[in-house]
Order: structure tokens, then sequence, then C-alpha cells
């Protein structure tokens, strides 16, 4: 692969002396400034379109997951609804059915439905066949 880059920018730099005007004298440069402005424009563009708003949902994100209180309900990345019994520094334990207790790890929260809201489950007139 690298003799196959190195073949190229040797034919690159074989193919000769850029023309010359009529009179004899060289062609003027000045496409450097150019290049560097369109750069610079592109650095600002992909820094305003991805990586300042990725950074403020990651904020958002943290905010979040240090939040987390018990009597919490939350909801997976799996899917996995249920309601906070205690949490650790990087671990969470849910209770998911009356006697039943998950351990799951902090990243693994998508979403929190504090307790006192709205419930979390669809009502169950929705639910049911009419």
């Amino acid at each position: 692969m690298l003799s196959y880059i190195s073949s190229l920018v040797s034919q690159a730099y074989a193919m000769g002396a850029p023309p010359q005007a009529a009179d004899g004298a060289q062609p003027q440069g000045g496409g450097g400034a150019m290049t560097f402005i369109m750069m610079a424009g592109f650095v600002l563009i992909l820094y305003f379109f991805l990586l300042r708003p990725q950074k403020k949902q990651q904020v958002e994100r943290q905010k979040m997951l240090d939040s987390i209180q018990k009597g919490d309900r939350i909801q997976t990345v799996g899917g996995l609804l249920g309601v906070v019994t205690a949490v650790d520094p990087k671990e969470v334990t849910l209770r998911i059915a009356p006697e039943v207790r998950v351990k799951i790890a902090r990243s693994a929260v998508a979403a929190i439905q504090r307790s006192g809201s709205a419930p979390v489950d669809p009502p169950a007139n929705l639910t049911k066949d009419a």
C-alpha cells in the first residue's frame, strides 16, 4: 500500500512544471490564503454542526445520570423499566417486579421518570382491545 502511494506521488511530481505564460514569466501563486480560509471555514462548520451539539448532549446525559435517586422510575437502553432501590457510583439497583431486583450499570440508563410525575407505562385503557 505504501509503495502504491509513493508511486502516485512520484508520478505527480514527474508530470512536469506548470505551464509558462507567453512572455516566459512564471504564473503567480496566491492560492495559499484562499485554501487556508476554506480550511478554517470547514473546521468552524464541523465544530458548530457536529462537535458542539455532541458535547452539549454528552453534558446533559451526564447530569441526568448523576441525578438518579432512590425511588425514580427509569428505562434502560435495553427497554427494561423499573424503580431505583439503591444507587452506587457505577451501578443502580432496580426493582422490576415485587421480589425481583437487578443491578445495572449507570451508563445503561436511557431515561428517568421522577416519582410523583406521570407514569412511564401507558394508561390501561390504551392497551386493551376495544
